[in-house]
């Protein structure tokens, strides 16, 4: 932990004073594993599968990085270091990066990259929407420093991490759907002039 590290964190720490608390759990919470059980519905309808697929194979995998980076690195969180009352959960695992944050960032890198190729006809619309989500993320990243949860560093790491996996995450996505794209019209050209054909040879 270096000086800016601690001058940051002791600058934006709440604990449990304040009117901020309840938000901040409340962002914390959100930015919490559980809150990707949303993508079970979207998942089993057809019309959103191929994107909650993407998505869901997105965060499995900032998670397991999260996970390994943690247990390499082995930082111990700030409320262990400085006695700091416990945050939601009492989390003992490696404090570095933020699995929170980068969660987040990664969901939001995701519906930023994804949402206007989506909704072409409404893509400032769909930029909107990828601009809060990149805004609940960093709050959720906030919320984790607030708490005594990480340090800053932890929540930039993140943030990073779970960035870059979702704007990769997206890209892959957008590749496969224009190759299907393509083929689907390729398949339609080619059905059309078979059926051309058919008709001259009569």
């Amino acid at each position: 932990m270096n000086e800016l590290d601690l001058r940051v964190f002791q600058a934006v720490y709440q604990g449990g004073h304040g009117a901020w608390p309840p938000a901040l759990l409340a962002l914390t919470i959100l930015g919490s594993g559980w809150s990707t059980l949303v993508l079970v519905p979207l998942i089993w309808a057809t019309r959103t599968r191929r994107l909650a697929l993407a998505l869901a194979a997105a965060v499995l995998a900032q998670a397991v990085t999260v996970w390994f980076v943690k247990r390499v690195v082995g930082r111990v969180r700030p409320w262990i270091a400085m006695g700091l009352p416990a945050p939601l959960g009492v989390p003992h695992d490696g404090s570095f990066p933020s699995g929170h944050a980068a969660g987040s960032f990664c969901v939001a890198a995701f519906l930023a990259a994804v949402l206007p190729s989506v909704f072409p006809r409404a893509a400032w619309r769909a930029r909107l929407l990828g601009a809060m989500a990149l805004l609940v993320a960093a709050l959720v990243a906030l919320s984790r420093v607030c708490l005594a949860a990480h340090f800053p560093s932890d929540v930039c790491a993140g943030a990073v991490l779970g960035g870059f996996i979702g704007t990769a995450a997206a890209g892959l996505y957008r590749s496969s759907k224009e190759v299907d794209g393509t083929r689907q019209a390729n398949e339609a050209s080619e059905a059309h002039e078979t059926r051309g054909a058919k008709k001259r040879s009569r």
